[in-house]
């Protein structure tokens, strides 16, 4: 294997642009869509100028998180570890887990709702232990970037909610004021939404995956630039869509009433687009997202357990190899299968799963920003002030919404 002292080999632009949409895509999987829809529901445009303000936010951590990979070349929890010692680390990764497992068994339960528009009378206790077992395997045996780079693809779905949006013909002055102008409700429930966008948004899995994707790539501190740069685009794809997703539902469903409290419900924003199919186009794309998000987010819970107990990791080694790694990943994927299937309603498990999300995010992102700033670790290369003031409101903000939501 390369050692990070080796020069890496030049990418091409393509493979770049399709890496970025695979990191933006897994951000909105399944429970990010229907957290999207259910805001424009429930809030209608008050919160897409929040949205709109957390691009930059998510670009500076996922930068960070680069930079941390690319310098220590060890993965995130091996890093805390190291700096924190073993509670802090098994703390941090106790919280991870937790978010992982209820984002895991929320997109499972999105994918069962999903399928269900398509094929009614078959059952989910047929479908997702199949599709659990198809995922398991596919991580497994290596084949998930094949597979990851044809999922990519089925992020172009989403664009359908900026055609509807148009479609509608709304006063784009009076949208557009709106946006800019928000009108904040002063309301638990508003402030609840607040922080499942936000969780849904800059979300743990994603830190941990973006530090193991660097690693996995045999970094050189050279290398932060140009692979931010590729990961931002991603990511600034994948939250234009969250935005119009948040637009569309709130012209289609809260211009309507329109709580939404199923799967069905929410593919209504789409009706505008595509008629009686909206179903059929909304429910692709969940089951492709969630076939994309899946994977990263057990992979990253494996990781996360094995580097903290300094098991052997990576997707790279056989069963043999690493096998505390794998069963990690294996009880991962089937706790959140489990979980789908008690049968919860899935918008409120999907949207709920963010939630928890928003409030464990900031921990962990205090201890990513100190561990960044910190010498003893990066060497010359910590982060810059700008880098850290971005770091350290975006932990404001978050906390301030959570308090709000709660106190």
């Amino acid at each position: 294997m390369p050692t990070g002292t080796q020069k890496k080999p030049k990418r091409s632009f393509l493979k770049k642009l399709v890496n970025g949409f695979i990191i933006g895509n897994a951000d909105n999987d399944p429970a990010g869509i229907s957290t999207y829809t259910l805001t424009g529901a429930q809030t209608g445009l008050s919160l897409v100028l929040f949205t709109i303000l957390s691009t930059p936010f998510l670009i500076n951590i996922q930068a960070i998180c680069a930079r941390i990979g690319d310098v220590t070349k060890k993965g995130l929890a091996t890093t805390i570890k190291l700096y924190y010692g073993s509670k802090i680390a098994i703390a941090s990764m106790i919280l991870v887990i937790i978010a992982n497992l209820f984002t895991l068994g929320a997109d499972f339960s999105a994918m069962a709702a999903a399928l269900n528009l398509i094929f009614p009378q078959i059952n989910i206790l047929f479908f997702l232990p199949l599709i659990a077992a198809l995922l398991w395997v596919i991580v497994v045996f290596k084949s998930y970037q094949t597979l990851s780079r044809i999922l990519a693809g089925i992020g172009v779905i989403f664009i359908s909610y900026i055609i509807t949006a148009f479609m509608l013909k709304p006063d784009w002055v009076v949208v557009l004021t709106d946006v800019f102008l928000p009108t904040i409700q002063f309301t638990p429930n508003y402030f609840l939404v607040a922080v499942a966008v936000m969780g849904t948004t800059i979300t743990p899995f994603l830190f941990y995956w973006q530090v193991t994707e660097e690693i996995e790539d045999h970094p050189s501190i050279k290398d932060v630039k140009s692979e931010i740069g590729q990961v931002s685009f991603g990511l600034i794809f994948s939250n234009l869509i969250s935005v119009f997703i948040i637009i569309t539902s709130a012209l289609t469903l809260h211009a309507n009433g329109i709580t939404v409290s199923t799967i069905g419900e929410a593919s209504q924003a789409l009706r505008p687009l595509a008629g009686d199919l909206s179903f059929l186009l909304f429910a692709i794309g969940i089951i492709g997202s969630g076939l994309l998000a899946i994977p990263v987010l057990i992979s990253t819970t494996a990781y996360t357990v094995s580097e903290t107990f300094n098991w052997k990791t990576g997707l790279n080694r056989k069963f043999n190899q690493a096998r505390s790694f794998y069963t990690v990943l294996t009880i991962s994927l089937f706790i959140g299968l489990s979980i789908a299937l008690l049968k919860f309603n899935p918008i409120k498990m999907l949207f709920y799963s963010q939630v928890v999300n928003g409030l464990i995010t900031p921990i962990i992102l205090v201890l990513i920003i100190k561990l960044a700033s910190k010498e003893v670790i990066m060497k010359q290369y910590t982060i810059s002030t700008t880098q850290k003031l971005l770091g350290w409101i975006t932990v404001i903000i978050m906390t301030l919404a959570a308090i709000a939501a709660f106190a």
